[in-house]
């Protein structure tokens, strides 16, 4: 099996992901450096000379949380380098919460500016939230700045060696962070749950904290959550008055199936997530091509945390071993791990990601457009394991209960 060694996830699990970059010598890598938590602070290596590689590490942003923050090589380093590595700096962008394009405001001339047009005609095209930052201002005549400021008026200008700049700074990027969380989907769709359902959660031996938001979410939809030990779910079915819906681990499918009759719905809170990041249909999609799979077929399984149970449980073990049972031992599995994806995608016939609550839904969604763009079947660990255990179009039936009745 190969694996390859990639940007990790965001240190710690934190899904915000805020992106620096520039051309060489606009001071980025000194924000950044003023940004983050220099305990944080990882060295990505990659092919070649360390300086052209992805720096992370954690910032905090007031009252907006912790985020990862991502110092990416020069643009014009990365366009030295060849299509390859200019690739990769372009889907680290693309991926991003936030981009932060920074500008050296002595040299904003014509090279630059057209520099700057460029990667905002790109940013436009991809959806990326982006913040302009002049930066070095302290060694700028203040009508140049006056200027800039009128011409470019959602600019941040700052130098990082003036006191305040990098407060004001992490205070804008605190507001963008928290916009962003008020325009995202919410976790439960509007017609999954009606003001006094009962819905049970289940819950495995280590609990559940990774799906406290969408708990919360179904109480203040009025619902009555009864979060049990899956173990306990046959005992607990006699018990309450009736049951409008069952979320349980993607992982526990094969013992759910059998329990939940099948005229109550039933759904994971994997699949939950792929809905709010509006790419359920792909990932249906995509688990459906495991029927296409043969022993010479390839798949590639990538992992957001090495270092997660859930990998460990599920991406190493039940996953490999379901798949070499359905398809053949001789069924090729790589893996890679991180954000990243490999430059060869082609050469795959499908693509399982770990997603869920530790990506953003930026994240999740430019993964799998850069899947669309190879031409690769994605899916993640939810629709796979509802797939193998023969109720995937069940679980997604459960999430468009009204749509569905229509049709």
């Amino acid at each position: 099996m190969k694996q390859s060694s990639m940007l990790p996830a965001a240190l710690g699990g934190e899904n915000r992901h805020i992106v620096l970059f520039g051309r060489t010598g606009s001071g980025k890598t000194s924000i950044f450096d003023q940004l983050v938590d220099s305990k944080s602070v990882e060295l990505q290596i990659k092919k070649g000379d360390a300086k052209y590689n992805p720096v992370v590490g954690r910032c905090r942003l007031n009252h907006a949380g912790e985020v990862t923050l991502i110092d990416t090589a020069g643009l014009d380093d990365v366009n030295e380098l060849g299509s390859e590595q200019a690739q990769r700096t372009r889907n680290i962008i693309r991926r991003a919460d936030i981009a932060i394009y920074v500008v050296n405001i002595q040299e904003f001339g014509h090279k630059d500016r057209e520099a700057y047009r460029h990667a905002l005609d790109w940013m436009k095209q991809n959806m990326v939230p982006y913040l302009l930052v002049f930066n070095r201002c302290d060694e700028t005549y203040v009508g140049d700045i006056v200027k800039l400021k009128t011409e470019f008026p959602d600019a941040i200008f700052i130098s990082t060696y003036t006191p305040g700049s990098i407060a004001l700074l992490r205070a804008r990027l605190s507001q963008m962070v928290r916009c962003l969380k008020m325009q995202e989907a919410p976790l439960v769709p509007e017609n999954l749950i009606q003001a006094g359902d009962y819905v049970l959660m289940l819950a495995p031996d280590a609990g559940m904290i990774h799906e406290y938001p969408i708990v919360m979410e179904l109480m203040n939809r009025g619902a009555r959550c009864v979060i049990i030990h899956e173990d306990d779910l046959e005992a607990t079915m006699h018990e309450v008055p009736r049951i409008d819906l069952v979320v349980a681990y993607a992982r526990s499918f094969g013992k759910v199936r059998d329990i939940v009759p099948e005229d109550i719905p039933l759904t994971s809170y994997s699949l939950l997530y792929g809905l709010r990041s509006g790419v359920l249909d792909s990932f249906i999609e995509g688990a459906h091509a495991v029927g296409t799979l043969t022993e010479d077929s390839r798949v590639l399984i990538a992992v957001n945390n090495e270092q997660s149970e859930i990998y460990k449980e599920i991406g190493r073990i039940k996953i490999p071993r379901a798949l070499r049972k359905l398809v053949g031992e001789e069924l090729q599995i790589d893996y890679a791990f991180g954000l990243d994806l490999p430059e060869d995608l082609e050469k795959y016939d499908l693509v399982i990601h770990d997603t869920g609550s530790t990506m953003s839904q930026r994240s999740v969604r430019a993964r799998v457009a850069i899947c669309h763009e190879a031409g690769v079947p994605v899916a993640n660990y939810g629709t796979i394991l509802a797939e193998l255990s023969g109720i995937l179009d069940r679980c997604a039936k459960a999430l468009y209960p009204k749509q569905k009745e229509k049709e």
